[in-house]
């Protein structure tokens, strides 16, 4: 068995303790001044008992929901004689997700911070714990709105909820352990493009680390194992490892397939990838890690998406991590049945929006097959926004979301920001070192931003395609009608011809577009804010999108209705959330989510009739 173990320290009661606000801008937190992180949480009537994870707007029946500020955490952990240092054994803190600004302790002793609400980090800890002994484990968590943080500002689109929302755990390996295990892939097919395949050759590419976290360097012999594996076939490549007296080493491969069942939405088939290292002088196994893997070519060819070999559209949806009874921390169960109605909808590709999901849905995604376009919560940027330290911790979050997710073959795209001005000097140079940087951290996939200028924007020759947006129809934005709005997709494909670089043309993905929709509110007069106006929208978007062979796929903004920021005017609307959904926020659907799932099936089988 490999030397892997861990423990949860989610899905249980923590203590907690509210500490600043949002206003508290020249006071010092009660838990350093009291030094929390050495004492523990105190004994007093604010003292609390939550459920980690969650977000802390649920807490106290929801009394202080739009906390922006501190709130603390307190939990203990036993850790056994046999997890020790001496025994060869490296611990590592793990929390899923916590935002916004996360500092840890560990029996009094600061372990370190992390910047970023959306992605996985971890901290190694053997120099601060106990073995044998109880370990004390103190979170600040800061989710306060300030102008150099993602989201920035104040008015993010959505609600900035606060806490450890996502799994905590120890994770314990060998001192010499795999790291950074990245896979892709490589097809060829015997027909033309466009036409799809008979028979195909496929070829695994590998790559990962060996890592050496001993506190001197010698010597490591041994090798990796590299089995790629389903129900009908098991093939394994062995790879010898020499490592002399190095910390780190790199190492890939290629492995061969003939003919291997290819990932499509349709038949999302998976394959077992093992990576086991053995150590040589006794042949054991010190580390393994298993990973699911979809074989699959996705690509650009014109103004046209290909996958596997035959063309496809993205009959796509907004979603949002957003459930009105716990917030953003959403467990696998709830995500699982909002997959199960897009499916039942027709949808094939998700837009996570506007930052990394929970990793269940990605998993989810591998598993039920949805295509996915995933985002960095770049979003809003005004000219004058564009700045070198809004850029480091853009790129940071950025490689951050491509190191967590790589390995899910569900993912085709990056984006890199959305809703930003685009149209300028300014945000060219800025978008271009993101896009740079995110094709660097993985060219298998495509890269793209969401233009809301374009008419005017100066990004497209960076993209590998176009993704734009409409808000006609949004927050009271009425001034056309539905007919009127869908015209307007023919202004934006005029103005990417005129800017297509050598002679070549780039799809386009219309990436947002809806209206607002209060559920339960009918009108024969097809009145704004009314379901009949939402499905009158979608509609005429959608049929008129339809008839257009130069649109590469759409994304209805949004599936499900969700909570807004309190800030600048977003808490003025109805329900005080964004009501695009074509389901509600309780997941029950709209009038328009028929329309969706009819023209959404009528799209996809005039694509197949056309490729037949």
């Amino acid at each position: 068995m490999a030397d892997l173990k861990r423990i949860l320290l989610s899905n249980t009661f923590w203590k907690f303790h509210f500490g600043l606000s949002q206003d508290d801008t020249d006071k010092e937190d009660p838990g350093i001044i009291n030094k929390w992180f050495e004492t523990g949480l105190p004994f007093d009537d604010q003292r609390l008992k939550v459920y980690v994870p969650s977000t802390w707007s649920y807490y106290q029946n929801r009394k202080n929901f739009y906390h922006f500020g501190t709130g603390w955490y307190e939990t203990s952990f036993f850790l056994p004689f046999k997890w020790g240092s001496g025994n060869g054994k490296k611990i590592t803190l793990v929390l899923n997700g916590s935002n916004y600004l996360t500092s840890v302790w560990i029996n009094g002793h600061y372990v370190g911070f992390h910047e970023g609400g959306y992605t996985k980090f971890w901290f190694e800890i053997n120099q601060f714990v106990k073995f044998g002994k109880e370990n004390l484990l103190i979170i600040q968590v800061d989710n306060r709105y300030y102008p150099n943080r993602l989201p920035w500002g104040l008015n993010p689109p959505w609600m900035n909820y606060g806490g450890i929302y996502r799994q905590v755990y120890l994770k314990q390996t060998s001192m010499v352990c795999l790291d950074d295990i990245k896979l892709t892939n490589s097809i060829e097919f015997d027909r033309p493009l466009g036409q799809g395949y008979q028979n195909c050759q496929a070829k695994l590419k590998v790559r990962f680390f060996i890592k050496d976290y001993r506190s001197y360097a010698r010597p490591f012999k041994g090798s990796v194992l590299v089995s790629v594996k389903d129900n009908f076939m098991h093939t394994t490549h062995e790879l010898n490892i020499n490592m002399k007296n190095k910390n780190s080493e790199f190492f890939n491969a290629i492995i061969p397939l003939e003919n291997p069942t290819l990932w499509t939405p349709e038949n999302p088939y998976l394959y077992d990838v093992v990576f086991q290292l053995i150590e040589e002088k006794n042949r054991m196994e010190i580390d393994r890690e298993t990973l699911r893997w979809g074989f699959r070519e996705f690509y650009v060819n014109e103004h046209n998406f290909y996958l596997n070999n035959s063309r496809i559209i993205l009959r796509g949806v907004n979603r949002f991590d957003d459930h009105p009874d716990v917030g953003s921390s959403l467990n696998p169960r709830l995500i699982y049945n909002d997959l199960n109605i897009m499916k039942d909808a027709n949808i094939n590709c998700i837009r996570t929006t506007y930052f990394p999901p929970h990793e269940s849905l990605l998993e989810l995604a591998d598993e039920m097959g949805f295509l996915i376009l995933e985002q960095i919560p770049v979003c809003g940027f005004t000219t004058k926004d564009y700045s070198k330290e809004y850029l480091t911790i853009a790129q940071k979050q950025l490689w951050e979301m491509i190191h967590r997710d790589k390995n899910h073959c569900s993912i085709i795209t990056w984006l890199v920001g959305s809703d930003c001005e685009t149209n300028s000097k300014e945000g060219r140079e800025f978008m271009e070192e993101l896009l740079a940087l995110s094709r660097e951290l993985d060219p298998f996939r495509t890269h793209s931003l969401v233009s809301k200028t374009p008419l005017e924007d100066l990004t497209f020759d960076l993209v590998d395609f176009v993704c734009t947006r409409t808000d006609s129809g949004w927050y009271g934005k009425y001034n056309k009608s539905p007919a009127e709005s869908a015209k307007f997709i023919d202004r934006i494909w005029e103005s990417i011809k005129e800017k297509h670089i050598d002679g070549k043309l780039k799809p386009l993905v219309l990436l947002e577009f809806g209206a607002e929709a209060i559920t339960g509110f009918k009108s024969f007069a097809i009145a704004h804010w009314s379901e009949n106006f939402q499905y009158d929208l979608l509609r005429t978007y959608i049929s008129e999108i339809i008839k257009k062979d130069y649109i590469a796929g759409a994304c209805i903004g949004h599936f499900n209705d969700f909570r807004l920021s309190p800030y600048n005017g977003f808490r003025d609307k109805p329900q005080e959330q964004n009501n695009k959904g074509i389901v509600d926020a309780h997941r029950q659907p709209k009038i328009s989510f028929y329309i969706v799932q009819r023209l959404y099936q009528k799209w996809a089988d005039l694509i197949k009739k056309s490729i037949s």
